[in-house]
């Protein structure tokens, strides 16, 4: 399973496009593994966006636990 496709995923759009692309010409053989490939770039994709977020969300908790901790210590 995978996140809603709707939702934006800047970094993943062409994965998305061509797993779209390949359900649309295969509409019965994706349930037979038709589509596999671009399922996994696609998981590759979100692992790796995921990944780059907690990255990014990590630096600013560090930067705001930084802040904190001088905030605190100029009260002392």
């Amino acid at each position: 399973m995978h996140p809603p496709l709707s939702r934006p995923h800047p970094s993943c759009q062409d994965v998305i496009v061509a797993l779209r692309a390949c359900h649309e010409e295969n509409s019965f053989a994706k349930f037979f593994g038709a589509c596999n490939s671009q399922k996994k770039s696609l998981d590759e994709c979100f692992l790796k966006e995921k990944k780059d977020k907690q990255a990014a969300n990590g630096a600013k908790a560090r930067a705001s636990r930084a802040k904190f901790e001088k905030k605190l210590a100029e009260k002392k």
